[in-house]
């Protein structure tokens, strides 16, 4: 659900896009450019952090899209889209992390005492029984104590204001990674109120609605495909942003479409967010999602939601803000399958993208060595020694696994990779996958 656009002057459109889709990172860390001396925000006026420390001198945005229809006015509603956006002012790098809207969560009494309840719920319990700070002051609250990290800014975008910034953009071009065919798709869910929504695989252009559309269809799929679809619809609104130059008029933008947004952001940070937008390109923004540390649960009741645990979730986390570090040493790695186990190699490149690295860097290929590995090793060429390691954590592989090249290794690639994880007999992805989301 959330917001489409693109031009929130950087910060209005770009914090619409992402609350409609998720991608929020690409637009909030164009907002979060902090100004310096102007109410500057975290992490930029601070004089932020080293290279050892992850966590702090960053800016964390909470981006929700409220499940609102034009025929509800401004009641209070459930997120539909939620996901926090991290900004690395210093590093000049941002973070999308998308948040399942039946998370299964403890919600704090307002008296006192918590409850359980859907993560979706925590904005329209706060605003219909006046917590403190409403809706977005409890959300906040919610999503600190899951993902243990501050969040510092909120941005809140509904369907109108998705689909006016993406109109304002002239639509945008979507990549539809397969087809959805949604015959019972209803803007208002009243009763026989359909309008059928079908989209094939490809590169499809799409308006505000049809990008709504897009990104909220449920039949068929579950919320964690739900969130790579508005991932995806926020890239497509990065892109097109910076086809049009948007930030070049961040100003007047955001006196134009900030009523499509409520944001803590004040007028006097959006010069300072354009600008830190403006030095965030697409390629150094990377998405993951919380479903990998996420467990199919049925309450007592019989409510079908999602259950975390501690270390899966901070192992995701600490994902986000880490493989910042992945994209500033744009390693080119090779991944290959030293075992007679089919697809092996392909794998473990799905499982590298899912644990946030850049699906552009990995190359799958068979070992050329003509051997047959019982055990996986992974060989640095370039002493990219940072991403070397987090390749190996996500393995589960001890750091004697990685090596440096040697003379008699030049053979070893045949793409001048800078990385190459030859994968052996005990390299079993589909267990490591699953040990890390049931942890």
């Amino acid at each position: 659900m959330g917001a489409a656009v693109v031009v929130l002057a950087a910060v209005a459109s770009y914090l619409a896009l992402i609350i409609v889709t998720r991608v929020d990172a690409l637009f909030l860390p164009g907002n979060e450019i902090q100004l310096g001396g102007l109410g500057g925000l975290p992490g930029v006026d601070s004089g932020g952090a080293g290279e050892g420390d992850l966590r702090e001198g960053r800016i964390n945005i909470l981006v929700m899209g409220l499940d609102r229809r034009p025929r509800e006015g401004e009641a209070p509603a459930r997120t539909d889209t939620l996901f926090v956006l991290t900004i690395d002012p210093h590093r000049k790098t941002a973070g999308i992390l998308g948040i399942p809207r039946d998370l299964w969560v403890e919600i704090p009494g307002k008296d006192g005492g918590t409850f359980e309840e859907r993560i979706n719920s925590a904005y329209v319990i706060g605003s219909v029984n006046n917590y403190d700070g409403g809706g977005p002051g409890l959300a906040m609250e919610v999503v600190e104590d899951t993902l243990d990290i501050p969040i510092h800014h909120y941005v809140v975008v509904d369907f109108e204001g998705f689909v006016e910034v993406i109109d304002g953009l002239g639509g945008i071009d979507v990549e539809v990674a397969e087809e959805i065919d949604d015959p019972y798709y209803s803007w208002t869910e009243l009763p026989g109120d359909y309008d059928p929504q079908y989209f094939e695989p490809g590169v499809q252009h799409m308006d505000g609605l049809t990008a709504l559309a897009y990104a909220r269809i449920r039949r068929s799929s579950d919320d964690l495909d739900r969130i790579q679809r508005q991932q995806r619809v926020m890239f497509a609104v990065m892109d097109k942003a910076l086809s049009l130059n948007v930030l070049a008029n961040a100003v007047d933008l955001w006196g134009e479409y900030k009523g499509a947004v409520d944001t803590d952001f004040n007028d006097l940070q959006i010069p300072g967010l354009a600008a830190l937008a403006a030095q965030i390109p697409p390629d150094r923004v990377s998405a993951l999602s919380l479903g990998p540390a996420t467990v199919a649960y049925i309450t007592p009741e019989g409510a079908a939601v999602l259950l975390t645990d501690d270390e899966g979730v901070q192992r995701l986390v600490q994902a986000l803000f880490s493989d910042q570090q992945l994209l500033e040493e744009e390693a080119l790695v090779e991944v290959q399958n030293g075992t007679g186990t089919e697809g092996l190699a392909s794998e473990a490149v799905s499982y590298f993208v899912e644990m946030g690295f850049p699906a552009s860097g990995l190359v799958v290929a068979d070992a050329d060595d003509g051997l047959y590995h019982t055990t996986t090793e992974i060989v640095d060429f370039t002493g990219k020694t940072y991403t070397a390691q987090r390749l190996a954590d996500w393995l589960g592989l001890p750091s004697e696994r990685i090596r440096a090249a040697r003379a008699e290794d030049s053979d070893l690639t045949t793409i001048s990779a800078d990385i190459v994880v030859i994968l052996g007999d005990d390299a079993n992805i589909e267990a490591i996958r699953s040990s890390s989301e049931e942890r």
